[in-house]
């Protein structure tokens, strides 16, 4: 199996949720204003394109580390953010599990 490229939506709802994540890590005292703005790109990005090749893992922790944000809870939204990243990052992560039929 060869590695197929990102697609667009795919390569900006990376960029936004690495985004989000280093400025969880890089700024604890910010109000977290520009993570913010950047889950919920991703957010609206997931939603734009449902059928975007990820898996549903990792949309779900997009969703839920947008959620714990907007609740004020940082260190929640932290780490959904590690889960999607990871679930972004892994092998064969493009395939989505609604495509393994």
């Amino acid at each position: 199996m060869t590695a197929q490229p990102h697609s667009s939506t795919e390569a900006s709802l990376h960029d936004a949720v690495d985004t989000a994540f280093i400025d969880l890590l890089t700024r604890p005292h910010d109000p977290a204003d520009r993570a913010r703005q950047e889950l919920s790109r991703a957010v609206g990005l997931l939603d734009e394109d449902p059928q975007i090749a990820i898996s549903t893992a990792a949309a779900s922790a997009v969703r839920s580390a947008a959620q714990h944000l907007a609740q004020g809870e940082r260190g929640y939204a932290r780490t959904a953010l590690v889960a999607a990243r990871s679930g972004l990052a892994a092998p064969g992560s493009r395939l989505g599990e609604r495509n393994t039929s």
